[in-house]
């Protein structure tokens, strides 16, 4: 039995979303020719504002930049992760003194904007944590709390069978915790945990406010040096894109990875079939 959650569109419908259609892609185009006419009357796009790219020390200087903005990044989300594992452990914990303050704690952290935390550390500490670490700290606090809630959420989403399971073999509430439900859930929340990797990612932009030279006040520096503002905006878009795409393709072989591993493992539990005993056997 065949079910439709709709009727299917008559001649007089098709027709009308195919005029739809051509109108909304001539707007797209329009839009985005007017903004590369503005963009060309600024000469924005010639080529004396693009050539400065080509110079060995602004792909040095791009380069170190980058590194800087990874630097963060790898550092908050290393931390960021610990963080969110042991607050989704005490969270999940059903000993209340344990999950009660994690509670309050991951719900007043998720609340604040980031760059507000990176501000309490730079402010409150009057210089003496670097600016490093502000930004590091602040995207770390936030970020975790995050990642709390989306471990929590997977492992509230596995089978009650297994907490049972594990506490029926003597393992504690933690060593459950730890050691069977948090993998599992890691495994099937990675998506979730790969956007916000790369929320982090995005989030490293926020310390320029800060002073600290990364990817983005490199850019805007150089593009207020050589008076090429949008071509520098452009490359470090464009910078952005291929790191955040490199790091999906690693988050998507990791994923392969972990599932081709999880089945060969639950292969090689199965216990072997019993031969068949032939009808004519006494």
């Amino acid at each position: 039995m065949t079910s439709v959650l709709y009727d299917a569109p008559g001649p007089r419908a098709r027709a009308l979303n195919r005029v739809l259609s051509v109108v909304g892609l001539a707007i797209v185009v329009g839009v985005v020719a007017f903004v590369v006419w503005r963009l060309q009357s600024a000469m924005q796009l010639t080529g004396a504002k693009w050539s400065v790219f080509s110079y060995t020390d602004i792909q040095r200087a791009l380069l170190r930049a980058w590194w800087a903005t990874m630097k963060i990044a790898l550092v908050a989300i290393v931390l960021s992760v610990v963080l969110g594992a042991v607050l989704a452990a005490l969270r999940l914990s059903t000993v209340r003194a344990l999950s009660l303050p994690a509670t309050v704690l991951v719900q007043f952290l998720r609340a604040p904007p980031v760059l507000l935390m990176m501000f309490w550390f730079f402010y409150g500490a009057k210089g003496a944590i670097p600016v490093f670490w502000c930004g590091v700290l602040g995207l770390t606090l936030y970020n975790g709390a995050i990642i709390a809630e989306i471990l929590r959420a997977g492992v509230r989403a596995l089978p009650t069978g297994q907490r049972e399971a594990g506490l029926a073999i003597g393992l504690s509430a933690g060593q459950v915790t730890w050691t069977i439900l948090l993998p599992q859930a890691l495994r099937s929340m990675l998506p979730s945990l790969l956007a916000q990797v790369v929320v982090i990612l995005k989030d490293t932009a926020l310390i320029y406010i800060l002073g600290y030279s990364e990817l983005l006040r490199w850019g805007t520096g150089l593009g207020t040096q050589y008076f090429n503002l949008v071509p520098a905006t452009l490359v470090i878009a464009a910078v952005y894109i291929a790191t955040n795409s490199i790091v999906a393709g690693a988050a998507k072989l990791l994923e392969r990875r972990l599932s081709t591993t999880s089945r060969t493992t639950r292969t090689a539990a199965m216990p072997g079939m019993p031969e068949q005993v032939g009808s004519g056997a006494v």
